[in-house]
């Protein structure tokens, strides 16, 4: 049997990535709760700038059934930003209807497979009492117009919904055992422009764990001519999520072109061949995406250009 599901959603700076993110979750969720610092500070206590008129206009567009709820509080009080994203993620954790299932996408994720996941739950019963559900990561590292670079294969595991509200300990981990759900998130972490990609690294919850700005400079150099030549390159963590990278090779079927080193860690390129302007953001166009299948990328459609 399904459990209801609570979907939570940060909104922050990078809040115009949200909206593609909630229309992704939209069909399959009982209940939206998006989370918004009541003084528009970052987890580094930075201000940012959130046009809750756009919000509002997106919400009304999209909330037929009447499941999303806005919750301001205070998210800025501890000292270090990752204290206070888990400090965040755990409130709202307790806005969720009880028995539901928490399930935490952040603002620049899109769900590739809903159904996919809705039908895992089904099957998975009472397996999940206990347990942490996650998902795998497709990771857009550097955006070029209608292409984009790709850590490819997409291995990495991110902890996304849990039964229980209050134990997050670190960002969406908790102490518990760990499921590895089908689901597919397309992850725009580092595929952003490069003024959107500095605020994000002066403010998200690893804003002291490394050297940003150098990580920055390093990423600012990356051109589709040269990520071939990326080994190791992970800012927080060493083998097996080190993304090197080997010769890459291409396949091309229908709208997309990856460009990919099979068995390696590293980048993978894709490119897709319409867009269409979004009604009141300029210069920013959405794409709409068909991936082959190439193991272990799932095939999908989504609006995967965020609207930022």
């Amino acid at each position: 049997m399904i459990p209801p599901l609570s979907f939570i959603t940060l909104l922050s700076f990078d809040y115009r990535y949200a909206f593609d993110a909630i229309s992704s979750y939209y069909a399959i969720a009982d209940q939206i709760i998006l989370g918004l610092d009541q003084s528009r500070l970052t987890w580094a206590r930075q201000p940012f700038e959130i046009n809750l008129d756009e919000i509002q206009t997106f919400i009304r567009r999209i909330d037929a059934a009447g499941k999303i709820r806005l919750v301001e509080g205070d998210f800025h009080a501890h000292d270090h930003p990752m204290e206070n994203d888990t400090q965040e993620r755990n409130a709202l954790s307790f806005q969720c209807a009880p028995g539901h299932l928490i399930v935490q996408i952040d603002a620049d994720e899109i769900l590739l497979n809903a159904a996919e996941f809705v039908a895992w739950l089904d099957g998975a019963g009472n397996t999940l009492d206990g347990a942490a559900i996650g998902a795998t990561w497709i990771s857009v590292f550097k955006r070029f117009g209608p292409q984009a670079l790709v850590i490819y294969p997409a291995s990495e595991v991110v902890p996304i919904a849990t039964r229980s509200p209050g134990q997050f300990v670190g960002a969406r981990w908790t102490n518990e055992r760990l499921i590895v759900s089908p689901l597919k998130l397309l992850h725009y972490s580092w595929g952003r422009s490069p003024d959107e990609l500095k605020q994000k690294l002066r403010n998200w919850s690893h804003a002291r764990d490394f050297d940003t700005d150098a990580f920055y400079q390093k990423w600012e150099g990356l051109t589709l001519d040269n990520y071939q030549q990326w080994h190791n390159f992970h800012p927080l963590d060493g083998p097996p999520l080190a993304w090197s990278v080997a010769r890459a090779v291409s396949r091309q079927e229908g709208a997309i072109m990856i460009l990919y080193a099979k068995n390696s860690r590293g980048l993978g390129v894709f490119a897709v061949n319409d867009s269409r302007p979004i009604p009141g953001m300029r210069n920013h166009p959405t794409k709409k995406v068909k991936l082959v299948q190439t193991d272990p990328l799932p095939a999908f459609e989504a609006s995967c250009w965020p609207r930022c």
